[in-house]
């Protein structure tokens, strides 16, 4: 079996781990969807009875509000940076590598075409993967922060 077949086997079973992935963050965003609207008719009643009875409302629950969503979307944040930062990084390694072949100061052998095409295939793969899980690693921290209220408020 040559190179290319197996730098394609390998790209195939990545995508699908990461297709499989996308199928489970998208039973996250229901789940999100349903903790959010438990949560939002929670908080609404809350601030509804608080402005009704200002001396009993809860406002420890109120004040928590902002500073959750502070923190959560700083944990969106970093994850989606953390991601980007490795796709720019993976993107500088393989022009670098290419740079050198380039400027080698001798024709590309057949070695060197095969191996290209392997690492091209392997970030071209690694690429699209991240791009396919940066969509879950966003929403894991608003998840975790609904389901967390929604429990807690229940």
């Amino acid at each position: 079996m040559n190179t290319l077949m197996i730098a394609g086997t390998y790209a195939w079973a990545d995508l699908a781990k990461a297709s499989s992935n996308m199928m489970k963050t998208n039973i996250r965003v229901k789940e999100m969807m349903i903790a959010s609207g438990s949560v939002i008719g929670s908080r609404m009643t809350t601030m509804g009875d608080a402005a009704c009875r200002p001396a009993q409302g809860d406002y420890a629950e109120i004040a928590g509000m902002m500073q959750e969503k502070v923190v959560t979307f700083a944990k969106v944040n970093q994850a989606l940076v953390k991601q980007w930062s490795a796709m720019l990084a993976d993107a500088a390694e393989q022009a670098q590598h290419l740079r050198h072949l380039m400027l080698g100061g001798r024709p590309l052998s057949i070695g060197d075409m095969s191996g290209l095409a392997d690492r091209w295939i392997a970030h071209g793969t690694r690429m699209i993967t991240r791009t396919m899980d940066t969509g879950g690693l966003a929403l894991a921290p608003v998840h975790q922060q609904a389901t967390a209220n929604a429990r807690r408020l229940r």
